[in-house]
C-alpha cells in the first residue's frame, strides 16, 4: 500500500515538474517574443528620427548643391557630400528619394529606412491647394477662379445644371463656387451669382440642422458644422460645405442623381484627389503628371474659348504635349541621360521644347502667357514639402508622413503622422 501510495507521489511530483518545465519555456518563449518586438519597434522609432535627420540635411542645403554636369567628378562629389545627388535631385526635379539606407550593409533585408521628398503639388493626386483655388482679397485674388472650377467640373462630367427633388433645378456649378466661397472667406455675407444667392452662411447651416433635431448629439455633430471663414486644414471638410454636401457623389464619384430614372442618372468621377491644403497656387510642372490639374491653368486652357464645347479636348491637348516634352530627352542641351524625364529649366525651356516635339497640333503658341503665373519649375521660398519616412525592421513596418517648409535655416513641420498608410 505504502509503495502504490509513493509511486503515485512521484508520479503526481514528475507532472508538476514537467507542467513547471513546459511553464518556465513557454514563458522563455514569450520573453523572448516580446523582447525581439520591443528591439525591433524600438529600432524603428530610431531609424526614423534617423531618417527625419537625413531629409532635413537635404532640405536644408540642396539650393546650395552644384547644377549635374557632364563633366562633375562622381567620386569627388560622393567624398565631400555623401547626399549630393539627392539635393541635384530636389533642385532640379523638385523630389528626390534617399535610399534605403541599411542598418547594417551585410544583413540589408535586416534594417532600413527609405525617404522620398517631393512638393505638396506633385504627382497625379493632390495637386491643386484647395485654399488659394478662392477669388479673395488682395494677395488671396485670383480672377480666373471661377473658369478654373468650371473646368474641373467639366473635366469630372459633374453637369452645370441639375434637377433635384428638392430644389428643383439648380445651377450646380455656381452653388459648389459660391458656397466653397462663403465657407472660405471672413465675412457673413451669402455670395450671390447673377442676382442669384448661390451661397450659404451660418444661417444656411443653422437651418440645415433644424432639419435633423430627432438625431442624437454624436450624429447632430456631423451636422452641426459652421463655415471655417478661414483656410480649411484638411480636404475632407468639403463634405460639409453645402453643395459638396448634398451631392456627395461630387467629391467621392458615382451616380450624382441616384434618384432618377436610371438612364437619365449621371455617373462622375469625384474631384476630390485633385487637391490638398498646402503650398502655393502654383503648380510644379516638372514633377505634375496630372493632366485634371493642368488643364485648370489659364494659358493651357484658351480663356477666350472658354464657353466653347471643345476647350476642354484642346486643354487636354495642351497639357498631353508638355508632358511628353518633359518625358522626352531635350535637344542640344547637356543632361543626364539615365533620368526618364528631363525638368524643365524654366518658361523658355518649355516653349521651346513644346516645339521641339510637335505632340499633335499644339506648338508654344497655344501656350498662353497668363500660364507663367500658375507655373513653377522649381521649388520656391514658400514652397511646402511632402516628407515620406518608411522604416522596417524584422517584419515590423513604420511610417511617416509629414508637410514641412524651410525658413531661416530651420525645417518647419505642418504636418506629421505616424504609421501613414504608404503605397
Amino acid at each position: 500500500m505504502k509503495r502504490g501510495s509513493a509511486l503515485v507521489l512521484a508520479l503526481w511530483t514528475i507532472a508538476v515538474l514537467a507542467v513547471m518545465v513546459l511553464s518556465f519555456a513557454y514563458e522563455a518563449r514569450q520573453q523572448t517574443g516580446i523582447n525581439i518586438y520591443v528591439k525591433h519597434r524600438n529600432r524603428t522609432a530610431h531609424l526614423i528620427d534617423a531618417g527625419k535627420i537625413l531629409a532635413e540635411v537635404v532640405l536644408l542645403d540642396y539650393k546650395n548643391v552644384a547644377d549635374w554636369s557632364e563633366d562633375q567628378d562622381d567620386a569627388k562629389m560622393l567624398e565631400d557630400d555623401a547626399w549630393y545627388k539627392e539635393k541635384q535631385d530636389l533642385k532640379t526635379s523638385s523630389t528626390c528619394t534617399i535610399g534605403p539606407v541599411y542598418l547594417d550593409e551585410e544583413k540589408p533585408e535586416d534594417s532600413l529606412v527609405t525617404i522620398t521628398i517631393e512638393t505638396s503639388n506633385s504627382g497625379s493626386k493632390g495637386v491643386i491647394n484647395i485654399n488659394e483655388l478662392y477669388q479673395g482679397e488682395g494677395s488671396g485674388t485670383d480672377a480666373n477662379v471661377n473658369e478654373r472650377w468650371w473646368m474641373i467640373f467639366r473635366s469630372h462630367n459633374i453637369p452645370e445644371e441639375l434637377s433635384t427633388p428638392k430644389e428643383g433645378k439648380i445651377n450646380l456649378w455656381n452653388v459648389l463656387i459660391a458656397s466653397w466661397k462663403d465657407w472660405r472667406d471672413a465675412d457673413d455675407v451669402v455670395t450671390t451669382i447673377d442676382e442669384e444667392e448661390c451661397g450659404a452662411e451660418n444661417e444656411w447651416y443653422e437651418e440645415l440642422e433644424k432639419d435633423y433635431k430627432h438625431l442624437d448629439d454624436d450624429e447632430i455633430d456631423e451636422i452641426r458644422r459652421r463655415p471655417r471663414n478661414g483656410p480649411i486644414p484638411d480636404v475632407k471638410e468639403l463634405s460639409y460645405v453645402r453643395g459638396f454636401r448634398d451631392y456627395p457623389a461630387v467629391l467621392t464619384g458615382g451616380v450624382i442623381n441616384p434618384w432618377a430614372e436610371e438612364e437619365e442618372q449621371i455617373r462622375v468621377k469625384g474631384i476630390m484627389d485633385l487637391f490638398c491644403t498646402e503650398g502655393s497656387k502654383k503648380i510644379n510642372v516638372n514633377n505634375c503628371n496630372s493632366i485634371d490639374a493642368l488643364i485648370t491653368i489659364p494659358g493651357i486652357y484658351d480663356k477666350s474659348q472658354i464657353d466653347k464645347d471643345d476647350v476642354l479636348d484642346e486643354a487636354k491637348e495642351v497639357a498631353q504635349a508638355i508632358l511628353a516634352a518633359l518625358a522626352t530627352e531635350p535637344e542640344d542641351q547637356e543632361v543626364d541621360s539615365t533620368r526618364s524625364s528631363w525638368p524643365f529649366k524654366d518658361w523658355s525651356d518649355m516653349l521651346t521644347r513644346v516645339d521641339d516635339m510637335r505632340e499633335g497640333n499644339v506648338s508654344s503658341t497655344d501656350i498662353g502667357s497668363e500660364a507663367k503665373d500658375y507655373l513653377a519649375f522649381q521649388a520656391e521660398e514658400d514652397s511646402v514639402f511632402k516628407v515620406k519616412i518608411v522604416a522596417e525592421s524584422g517584419s515590423m513596418r513604420r511610417a511617416v508622413e509629414a508637410q514641412c517648409y524651410v525658413k531661416d535655416g530651420k525645417v518647419r513641420y505642418v504636418k506629421w503622422t505616424e504609421n501613414a498608410a504608404t503605397d
